[in-house]
């Protein structure tokens, strides 16, 4: 929707206009820039992608405008973008994925990242050894009814390398887990009391680590507790969701569930546990 358009420019050089003494005026160079702005936004999404194959100076354009805050501001113009971005996007998920945390918290500024590599399997909760193992290329063992708390199965991670974006590089369940709950408890981006944000931090991580020291200040004992009360991964994997970048005052839109398979989960934007189940092989 938003790519580079591959049509040569030749037809912005044959539209022109004749002026009164009849000399011919190449409009679709000479206009300034700020008035084609002007003029082809009140264009609708549907208009100006047709719009866009007249010309590369004019697709050029269109995507201006497109990507602008003006444009974006009108509730028909966001709609549609936010639709179309739901249908488009999801045709073709691959790695390295931009993605967005906690959306559902943290909004002043919302906390975005890139996922390089995640790899996933699902592993049962308790030995069994007349079962076999766990088929993780099939959607609908990553439903609600094998992970929730009545299911038997668990999330274990096989490869990660995540990036939060001002945080760091995580390579692994914990690490990803403990920027997210430092994340949560910087002030400036939690939008709830004092009393949520502690508790949401616990449930990102809730390792806790002393560690004693020498009279000289170096490192001596340590100990490392875990007290349970963190969520289980599948709900952690439900609070990261992929990303478009569509400029405007958003920047980047979530996508909207549209025509996937939710696997019996009814929630409005697509997060990796969706993905799990929807797009065998991408973290699986």
């Amino acid at each position: 929707m938003l790519r580079n358009s591959d049509t040569p420019d030749t037809a912005g050089a044959r539209a022109c206009a004749t002026n009164a003494h009849g000399k011919r005026v190449p409009w679709d160079s000479e206009l300034p820039a700020e008035l084609w702005v002007i003029v082809l936004r009140h264009l609708s999404l549907m208009q100006l992608r047709l719009l866009k194959t007249v010309s590369r100076s004019m697709a050029n354009r269109c995507r201006r405008v497109l990507r602008s805050s003006e444009w974006q501001a009108w509730a028909a113009n966001d709609y549609t973008l936010e639709r179309e971005v739901a249908t488009q996007a999801t045709q073709s998920y691959a790695l390295p994925m931009a993605v967005r945390f906690l959306e559902d918290y943290l909004t002043a500024p919302p906390l975005f990242g890139t996922i390089h590599r995640l790899k996933l399997k699902l592993v049962r909760r308790k030995r069994a050894e007349h079962l076999g193992e766990i088929d993780s290329l099939i959607g609908s063992n990553w439903s609600l009814f094998h992970l929730g708390d009545r299911g038997s199965f668990g999330i274990e991670v096989v490869d990660m390398l995540v990036e939060v974006d001002g945080c760091g590089l995580c390579g692994c369940e914990y690490a990803l887990r403990r920027t997210l709950a430092d994340a949560v408890l910087e002030k400036r981006r939690f939008k709830h009391n004092g009393g949520m944000q502690n508790h949401l931090a616990r449930e990102c991580c809730d390792v806790q680590i002393t560690q004693d020291l020498n009279a000289d200040g170096t490192p001596s004992l340590g100990d490392v507790e875990e007290d349970g009360a963190q969520m289980p991964l599948w709900q952690l994997l439900q609070q990261i969701g992929p990303v478009t970048d569509v400029g405007g005052e958003s920047d980047r839109m979530m996508h909207r569930v549209t025509h996937q398979n939710q696997h019996g989960r009814d929630l409005a934007y697509l997060d990796l546990l969706h993905l799990c189940g929807n797009c065998p092989g991408l973290l699986t």
